[in-house]
């Protein structure tokens, strides 16, 4: 007896596990995103042909020069810095703020300065660290990497005329 019981689930089982299951109801169908059609697991290349890199590169030779901006409140007065050939650079009409140098690195302008004549200032050389966001032959737009997002400075080139710096001023 308990072999004929025994045959019978064997047999019971074949024939489970040989039936032909029925196909799945639509809403099966529709959330099981193993069925989803594949047509290839390789993406063909963009074509960077046409793309532009993400940040720009400049020469020092576009920089060197006086760029000025009015001093704030003070319209018809105006300050900035001169940038030389020799990486030297320096500070116009902004007599507590001294530049001593600068370079550039891609699209970033780095001028490095010291503060003089400010109580309870440190006066340690700090390197200001600005983005440049437009050069043209006339202006120039800078976005200090620690300003508040929106924040911009615009400079523009002096043609021609001189600006008397802190250090020109004192040899008079």
């Amino acid at each position: 007896m308990i072999k004929q019981r025994l045959s019978l689930l064997v047999l019971l089982a074949g024939v489970m596990a040989c039936r032909q299951q029925a196909p799945a109801s639509k809403a099966e169908l529709e959330e099981d995103s193993s069925l989803l059609e594949v047509r290839d697991s390789i993406a063909a290349a963009p074509d960077t042909a046409l793309l532009t890199a993400d940040t720009i590169s400049y020469s020092p030779d576009q920089l060197i020069g006086k760029w000025l901006q009015p001093v704030p409140g003070l319209d018809k007065q105006k300050q900035g810095f001169d940038l030389r050939k020799d990486s030297v650079a320096r500070s116009l009409n902004m007599y507590t703020l001294v530049y001593e140098k600068w370079g550039l690195v891609k699209d970033t302008l780095l001028l490095w300065n010291h503060t003089e004549g400010v109580e309870k200032q440190d006066s340690a050389a700090t390197i200001d660290t600005v983005l440049i966001k437009e050069l043209t032959d006339s202006t120039l737009v800078l976005f200090p990497v620690k300003a508040a997002e929106g924040y911009l400075e615009k400079y523009e080139k002096e043609a021609g005329g001189k600006v008397k710096s802190k250090k020109a001023k004192g040899k008079k």
